[in-house]
């Protein structure tokens, strides 16, 4: 079931409201009281985004939490005290700062409108000081992987001081070095195995991954491949366009050094 999606507008969230992004917005605080009110009870987790935390707060006045299951993304970042204020009211909240990278906006948005949210990533944080990793997923739920499961390659030392989402969720950085999001949900969400082994028996059209694995292969972004933009790259490997181009196909196989034909053999 799909989250519902409730925007706190204003100067820079306005933008999200319209268009196809699967959210209500709210442009007053009874707006968000009533939005609140209405979806204490819905059995799906409700996303709340918002660009201040001063937006959301007042929240804790009325309405600390009950058992409900409200999340909430904050765009800018925020001090303790609202961290501790607005942890009376959502279950979770993200936002940035402190080590917490999230996406860029448009990626971000992007990724918060994919039906498949749940298998993305927004941001997430690397803790030295804990050895792990904390990556949050399009629905706002956390995932923690130890640093010793992105390093049990051997010889493998990853910088975590550089860690980084990218590739609209699809693709975590440590530096130079990528780990795609399939592989570290594949093997700590067992559901999310069990999804993918499922697909695998349906052998489904398998030239969106081919694509992938062959880019990330050779160590290429979305946005290495000239005249072809990372968003059409993305729709590509997410399997939203099942016949590209023949000029983007040549695109892609020149820039990856294969033919044609072995573009989806990958």
């Amino acid at each position: 079931m799909m989250p519902n999606i409730l925007l706190v507008a204003d100067k820079r969230t306005e933008a999200w409201a319209g268009g196809d992004f699967p959210a209500e917005p709210l442009r007053s605080f009874d707006d968000v009281l009533g939005a609140f009110d209405r979806t204490s009870t819905a059995r799906a987790p409700v996303i709340w985004i918002a660009d201040q935390a001063t937006q959301v707060c007042p929240l804790a006045h009325h309405k600390p939490r009950s058992g409900a299951n409200h999340r909430l993304l904050l765009l800018n970042g925020m001090s303790w005290v609202e961290r501790e204020v607005l942890s009376l009211v959502f279950r979770f909240v993200v936002s940035p700062g402190q080590g917490m990278r999230l996406l860029p906006p448009d990626e971000l948005k992007d990724v918060l409108a994919a039906p498949e949210r749940g298998d993305l990533f927004i941001g997430g944080f690397a803790s030295p000081c804990d050895d792990l990793v904390v990556l949050y997923r399009g629905t706002l739920e956390p995932v923690v992987v130890p640093f010793a499961w992105f390093e049990r390659r051997p010889g493998v030392r990853l910088d975590f001081d550089a860690f980084g989402v990218c590739d609209n969720g699809q693709t975590v950085t440590f530096g130079e070095h990528e780990v795609a999001t399939d592989a570290i949900l594949y093997a700590h969400d067992a559901a999310y195995r069990k999804r993918a082994k499922q697909r695998e028996l349906q052998h489904d059209d398998s030239f969106g991954a081919s694509l992938r694995r062959l880019r990330l292969s050779h160590g290429l972004r979305r946005g290495d491949f000239g005249g072809i933009s990372e968003k059409e790259i993305a729709r590509i490997e997410r399997g939203e366009i099942a016949t590209p181009h023949r000029r983007t196909l040549e695109t892609l196989a020149a820039r990856l050094g294969v033919s044609v034909d072995e573009l989806g053999t990958h």
